[in-house]
Formats: C-alpha cells, structure tokens, sequence
C-alpha cells in the first residue's frame, strides 16, 4: 500500500477519477512509494471488483483509503452470510442491516443456515426475499444444514417441512443460478397452481434442488421455463418419480436418489429423451432398481456412478431401451470416463463394461465387499478387446484394501490394459489407512508383479484421503470448464457439499 505522501496525490485525482479522467501514463509514484495501479482504475471498475470478493472481504476494503472508503457500499452487493442458531440474534441482524443500508442492488444472495427450526427461518427469509435491495438478483442460493464440523442439530421432521416463500420466484426474470439445498431438513417448494401462470427462467443456467418436496408436475415446470439451463442437479426430492429432460441446451445432470426415510417415494425413472448437447450424467445414491432410459444424448461422455449388479445386460435392456441399433452405437462409442461400483470387483464384470464402452479413458471403480464373491476367470481372454488395445489410459481403484481379490483385480487391468499411464490406489478406510506404510506398499507392489505388465512407463502411486467412495461435488458439476468431474485432483470445493 502507498504512503502518506502518495495518498494526498490520489485524493487530489479523485476528483478526475470519478469524472471519469484517466491520470497521465508518465506520472510515477514518488520516491519511496509503491505504485497503486488498482486505486487507480475507473470508480466502476473498481466497483465491480469490490462485488466479487466475499462479503467480508468487500466491506474490510473501506478501510484501504478514502479512494475505497464508499465503494463497498455502492457497488453492486455479493452477500453471503453463514447463520448460526448458537450465535443469534447477531447474525440474522446484521443481514437485515446490510440489506436496508446498502445503497446498490444485490447481485447475489448467498444465506447458510446451521440448526435453525422452521418458525424461525420462514418468517425471516420470507422478509429478506421482499427487500428492494434484491431486485433485480442474478444469483440466490440457500443451504439449510442440520450440520456444522461434526455438530449435529435437530431435524425438523418430514411431516412438518416449511414453505418455501413464494417470493423467491419474483427473481425468476433476472436469476443466473438457484440453488435451495436442504440437508436434515425438507423445504415444501410453492405450488405453481397457486400462481397465475407459468413460471419462467429466461436466464438461468444453474439449478440445484436437493432435499425438496415438490411435486412431479411442478419440478418439470420449472425445468422447461429455462430455455438457457446448462446444469442441472436434482437429489433427494420427495414427490418426484420420473424425471423427463428435454432440453436443447442442458450440458450436465446429476441425480441422487437417496431419501431413505421415504422409500416409496424414490426417484423410480429417469428418462433422457432429447438433450442434444449433455455430455455429463452424474448418479449417486441409485441402486439397480433404478430405470435410467437414454434416447437422445449424442454428445454423452462421462457416465456413472453405476451401482453394483448394473451388469451389462441391464444396460442392454434398461439403461438404453427403446433405442435404435445405430443411436445406441453412437452412444456408447462417445463415453469416455466410466464410474462403476463393483462389489466384489470382478474381472468379468470390467470386460463386459469395457465391451460396451470401447472408448474408455477414465475408469473408476469403486470396490466393495458386501454380496457374496462370484467365480473369478481362471484366464484373461484371448479376444481383441477396443479399450484395453487403443483407449485406456488411466485406472483409479477406490476402497482399495489389498485382499487377494483386490490384487487380482488390479493384476488383471495391469496385464491387459496396453495404454495405460496411471493407475491410482486409493485406500481411504480408516481402518487400512494404518496400513499404507513403506512395509505395506512394498508388499502391495510385489503381489501386483509390476515388471510383467502389458503398459511399460506406467505412473502408480498410492493415495489415503484423494476419494470419498463415488460421492461428487455439486460445485465440479456446475463447473463447466472441469472435463472430469470426478477427478479430486481438480477438485477445489472447500465444503462437503455432495451430490
């Protein structure tokens, strides 16, 4: 930061600054001085600046100078705010005042609730969402969490979820993003039969319901009033068991179906009809009861994860039903990344899967032990196998313990896999993280036969804490520039916020 002597000269530029006069390129700070290149940019950029930092952060910046000292409260205000029941009535105060005394429009309303009850909530967030400081609101994301670093707070039972204030949707013309997440908790969406007509998302791109009850007809309402929807993540939604996609724009969709107080009300079907640019089809909590259809998504090429017993003739007769010879190749040629939960991991199921995903790069599996063993192939096959020849290229075995059928299973993609340039172990378990220790791995590495393997140069390496089971980031989903998803390695998410 700048001197004394510098500040004097920048408050006598203020002036011509918010004139909208650019100083002279050839003025130079003084002897001693640190050139402040940002303080002297134009008052609107510094302004949009300022609305792109945490709340926090946006409202220390007054303190910088007197060139700072009004920009926080007239830029455009990111206001995001994590609220604790222990700590009130402090934190639901201060939103109430920042709201009344900012004197610029809010672009984004981020709240985070930690144990509140539901009589609480409602009332107040109803009088937030009729503020006139939100017109106009491009972002707006709730997360209702019974939860906080291990601290359990009560769960509001299901007979007894709150409304979600019919306000909300007086955003719908200007939101970008909505995101009403619950957890320990279920919200009752509005009801669009109590509005005049059809709700419309004319911008939005990124929608997230997790933990709602809505009904069938509402929720697929909603999807197609977003004529521009690009990421989509529905979990856990009570009163919802098909879901329809059509949707010319949509680029990625992730689906949970673990409600596990309401089985009846699972999601039963999920239907992909028309989704000409969905590249991305995130699963999670399904198990193999679950109709997955995909009739039209030409550009699909990342898939999972798929529970175990989803064999491959599942996917023959369920998972692509009713869809041509020749879409059905197109298909299944386009899936380069594959998550799949194997339990036990088994060398037969890996080729039936790899058969019917011949251009594989990715593979995931998620290794479990809870159903009983099936007969292991006494010998690799001798067939000409696409993926494992030309495609291959990266393994990632999750839950890895080093029994003898998880050796196995690693030796026999190691023997076949002629591409292959990494292969990772990841071996969270509590109980053999205490393992991975220099006698472990050595031990690891000599059952896995490493100098007769079909790839020469291969990376392998062990990790403890690098997967959570086949558990995904809501945020990797939205995040379109992360081509996989999955990999942790990419991951900067700083909360468990799961799919």
């Amino acid at each position: 930061m700048a001197t004394r002597g510098g500040a004097k000269k920048r408050k006598c530029r203020k002036d011509e600054l918010d004139a909208g006069v650019t100083p002279p390129a050839s003025e130079k700070p003084e002897d001693g001085e640190s050139p402040d290149l940002i303080s002297n940019l134009h008052p609107d950029v510094l302004r949009r600046i300022v609305s792109l930092l945490p709340t926090k952060d946006g409202a220390r910046s007054q303190s910088l100078s007197t060139r700072w000292r009004d920009l926080f409260r007239s830029a455009p205000l990111n206001l995001g705010v994590e609220l604790r029941r222990d700590d009130e009535p402090a934190p639901s105060s201060l939103v109430s005042r920042i709201l009344a005394d900012h004197r610029a429009p809010c672009r984004r309303l981020s709240l985070t609730w930690y144990g509140y009850k539901s009589g609480f909530v409602s009332p107040l967030l109803s009088h937030w969402l009729q503020s006139p400081a939100l017109n106009g609101l491009a972002e707006f994301d709730l997360w209702q969490n019974r939860k906080e670093n291990g601290k359990e707070y009560w769960r509001v039972p299901r007979e007894d979820p709150y409304m979600l204030p019919l306000s909300v949707l007086r955003f719908s013309p200007t939101l970008r993003i909505l995101s009403i997440k619950c957890t320990g908790y279920m919200i009752r969406f509005p009801s669009m039969a109590t509005l005049a007509g059809d709700v419309h998302f004319p911008h939005l791109k990124q929608l997230t319901f997790k933990g709602l009850i809505i009904s069938e007809g509402d929720l697929h309402g909603v999807i197609s009033g977003c004529p521009v929807l690009q990421s989509l993540v529905l979990s856990e939604l009570d009163g919802v068991r098909g879901i329809r996609i059509n949707s010319s724009t949509l680029r990625r969709l992730g689906v949970c179906t673990d409600l596990r107080d309401a089985p009846e009300e699972m999601l039963q079907e999920v239907i992909i009809e028309d989704a000409p640019l969905l590249e991305k089809l995130l699963l999670s909590g399904t198990d193999e009861e679950l109709s997955i259809r995909v009739i039209c998504a030409p550009k699909l090429d990342f898939l999972g994860s798929l529970p175990e017993g989803f064999s491959k003739t599942k996917l023959e007769t369920t998972f692509f039903q009713r869809t041509s010879v020749a879409s059905l190749m197109s298909v299944v040629r386009t899936v380069k990344v594959l998550i799949l939960r194997m339990s036990p991991p088994s060398a037969d199921d890996a080729i039936d899967f790899v058969t019917f995903f011949p251009c594989l790069e990715k593979l995931y599996a998620v290794l479990y032990r809870d159903v009983a063993s099936k007969r292991a192939r006494h010998h690799f096959p001798l067939d000409y196998i696409e993926c494992f020849e030309l495609h291959l290229k990266k393994i990632v075995l999750i839950n890895y313990h080093g029994t003898k059928r998880d050796v196995d299973f690693a030796r026999f993609c190691l023997l076949n896999a002629r591409v292959l340039q990494h292969m990772e172990f990841a071996t969270r378990l509590p109980s053999h993280r205490k393992k991975c220790d220099p006698k472990w791995l050595d031990d690891q590495l000599t059952k896995l036969q490493l100098d007769n393997i079909a790839s020469q140069g291969i990376q392998i390496n062990f990790a403890g804490d690098s997967y959570f089971g086949d558990e995904i980031h809501i945020g990797d989903i939205h995040n379109l520039a992360a081509a996989d998803p999955f990999d942790r390695s990419l991951c900067r998410c700083h909360t468990v916020d799961f799919l």
